[in-house]
């Protein structure tokens, strides 16, 4: 008897729940929240106009809470309402006259994601704009009332939500440049560099892409201020980045601290380069030693490190003689190497005379010059042989 029971059962809940055949299911109801664009109505009925003044009531007077609580259930009945746009931006604004900017700032990324076609869409930008830099500027965002997250990194996530929503805003070139900023701000130093490149890519004509442009040649300064001797690319970089700033930015604001940072690095490699010489100057590798003070004296002019460059490469010059600090082929020949040229000449001299019955001139090789044992280069594919293939091992018996 429960058996069949049970089978009765199950035959009325599959008849209450399945559709009849032929008869299409009525498709349910998407949430707001899940609709990535409202597409809205041109009209407002009667009906959503009351419940948008109930709303609008609750704002007027005074109550910002209220008024958001009316207005948010307003927007989830009346999604495609012209007036679920007004009743976005207005919580927005709310939020911010809260002090919940953090809420304020996903409102109007609500706004500008699901109304895109708001009249308020630039302004909505300029909003967002201002909230991360409340938060790029130490705003730490709340957690159950507890402050938890950085605002650095709260303002990274919020300028690049904003590029993605709005990369051809007039307020786009600002914001990249602050999640620059904000990378920086984290010690994110390669990141903060590609990101200020992005402003010069992007946005060239900008009013601020000249202050990209000298933030790059800084980070690489700071980069290459680190110590390290792998660093020494980024002060190059450095260098070339702020001479490319004086020359098409000569007038900023900027550019005394440009040539002061380039004076710096300067003496920073002048000195790094003295102290090289002064180590090959305690090895007594006299060479190599005035090698380096010539290149503090090129390199830096007028400073100090090359005056003590000069006086210690006279210095040595006096005690080593002017043959031990030549380099390449201006140094002095040994006794021995000359008197292999001049015989090498001389032989090259005989056989060129018109009566000379000797051997020919390629065959003529002194005693002191070394045979050539080395193997003849393979030059072509002519002259490589064809490998063997490679037999199968004999099986064992």
């Amino acid at each position: 008897m429960s058996f069949r029971f049970s089978l009765i059962c199950l035959v009325v809940l599959l008849a209450t729940h399945l559709p009849v055949c032929g008869q299409t299911p009525e498709p349910r109801e998407t949430p707001a929240a899940t609709n990535p664009r409202q597409v809205v109505n041109a009209e407002t009925t009667s009906d959503e106009q009351v419940q948008f003044d109930a709303a609008k009531a609750a704002d007027e007077s005074g109550s910002a809470s209220k008024a958001v609580s009316k207005y948010r259930r307003f927007i989830k009945k009346n999604p495609a309402s012209p007036l679920a746009v007004q009743a976005q931006y207005r919580i927005a604004e709310l939020y911010e006259s809260l002090g919940e900017p953090a809420k304020a700032f996903e409102a109007y990324q609500k706004l500008v994601t699901q109304y895109p076609d708001t009249p308020n869409f630039e302004k909505a930008i300029g909003r967002q704009v201002l909230i991360a830099n409340e938060f790029l500027g130490g705003k730490k965002t709340k957690f159950l009332g507890l402050e938890v997250v950085p605002g650095s990194e709260r303002a990274e996530e919020m300028f690049a939500s904003i590029i993605k929503n709005a990369p051809y805003s007039k307020n786009a070139a600002v914001a990249q440049f602050n999640l620059a900023l904000s990378y920086e701000r984290q010690g994110k130093l390669k990141e903060a560099a590609a990101a200020y490149q992005k402003v010069l890519d992007n946005y060239p004509n900008s009013s601020i892409a000249d202050d990209a442009l000298y933030q790059i040649g800084y980070i690489y300064m700071r980069v290459g201020d680190s110590g390290k001797s792998e660093d020494l690319t980024s002060l190059i970089t450095s260098k070339n980045t702020f001479e490319d700033f004086l020359l098409q930015h000569p007038k900023n604001e900027k550019a005394a601290q440009a040539r002061e940072n380039l004076k710096k690095m300067s003496e920073k490699e002048s000195s790094d380069i003295f102290d090289i010489a002064k180590f090959y100057d305690r090895s007594k590798n006299y060479r190599a030693a005035a090698i380096y003070y010539n290149d503090v004296i090129r390199r830096s002019p007028g400073t100090e490190y090359a005056k003590l460059a000069k006086e210690r490469v006279q210095e040595l010059r006096s005690e080593a003689g002017d043959d031990a600090l030549r380099t390449g082929p201006e140094r002095a020949e040994t006794g021995e190497k000359a008197s292999l040229r001049r015989r090498l000449q001389a032989q090259v001299e005989t056989s060129a005379l018109a009566d000379f019955n000797g051997p020919p001139r390629r065959d003529i090789v002194p005693d002191e010059v070394p045979v050539d044992n080395k193997p003849k280069l393979r030059t072509g594919s002519r002259d490589v042989a064809p490998m063997p293939s490679i037999e199968p091992a004999l099986p064992n018996p």
